[in-house]
């Protein structure tokens, strides 16, 4: 998945939740069950990859859909939100 294609993914899960404040669990079931349900372009599967490569870039991901969230928030965020699409309970 190309750098601007994963990015696309990221900056629409960050608009979604830009206005939250506090990225917790109540947060990470309602972007996952979004996610699912089809809210967010790609399936599960894209989703993940799309966190996975994030999550390994070094750079910010938070440069371009700008969130009151710090760095390591979103990424703990996206981490958690990963792992919930990973889970057989997410729908």
């Amino acid at each position: 998945m190309s750098m601007d294609r994963w990015k696309g993914h990221v900056n629409g899960i960050l608009y979604g939740v830009q206005f939250d404040q506090v990225l917790d669990d109540t947060v990470v079931t309602r972007v996952a069950d979004g996610v699912t349900g089809g809210l967010y372009p790609g399936d599960r599967a894209e989703t993940r990859e799309a966190l996975d490569q994030a999550l390994r870039f070094p750079g910010p991901l938070n440069d371009q859909a700008q969130t009151q969230h710090s760095e390591e928030s979103i990424r703990t965020f996206l981490h958690r939100l990963s792992a919930a699409l990973t889970t057989p309970s997410a729908r």
